[in-house]
C-alpha cells in the first residue's frame, strides 16, 4: 500500500506543478536536476481495529529543491502555500494530517501523515453443497 500511496503523491505533484517537474522516489547522490521533488515514506504503522478493520498511517516526507538559489525562500514559500491548498487529500481518497513545512539548507521539507482504514478480505472457499441426513442440498 505504501508504494501505491507514493505513486498517488507523485502523480498529484505532476498534476499540480506540471508534468515537466522532476520527481524522485529514492535519494539522489549525484546529478540532481532542479527544480525537483523527492518523495519518501519515512514511517508507517498499522493499528488493528474491530473485526477485519485496520488503520494504516504513513509519515510522508516531501523535499523540494528550488531552481533559483537567489530566491530560495520566496520560491519555497510559493511551493509551501500550493501544497497547503492542493494537498489536503491525496488522490481525492486519503486525508492529509499535520502538514508541516520547514526550510532547511536551501530546500523546503514538507512532512505530513496520511491515514486510511482498510478491511482485510479473507480468501476462503465457500461450501458448495450441504449433506444433511443423506440428502444433498445445492
Amino acid at each position: 500500500m505504501g508504494t501505491d500511496l507514493k505513486t498517488l503523491i507523485i502523480h498529484q505533484i505532476k498534476q499540480v506543478f506540471g508534468e515537466e517537474i522532476t520527481v524522485y522516489d529514492e535519494p539522489v547522490r549525484q546529478g540532481l536536476k532542479t527544480p525537483a521533488f523527492l518523495v519518501l515514506i519515512i514511517h508507517d504503522t498499522q493499528e488493528r481495529k474491530l473485526g477485519p478493520m485496520s488503520q494504516l498511517e504513513y509519515a510522508v516526507n516531501v523535499t523540494y529543491f528550488p531552481s533559483d538559489s537567489r530566491n530560495t525562500y520566496s520560491e519555497c514559500d510559493k511551493v509551501s502555500q500550493t501544497f497547503k491548498e492542493e494537498f489536503r487529500y491525496i488522490g481525492n481518497k486519503f486525508h492529509v494530517h499535520k502538514l508541516d513545512a520547514e526550510k532547511e539548507d536551501g530546500t523546503l521539507v514538507l512532512t505530513f501523515n496520511v491515514r486510511m482504514l482498510v478491511k482485510e478480505i479473507f480468501d476462503e472457499t465457500k461450501m458448495q453443497t450441504l449433506q444433511l441426513g443423506g440428502v444433498n442440498s445445492e
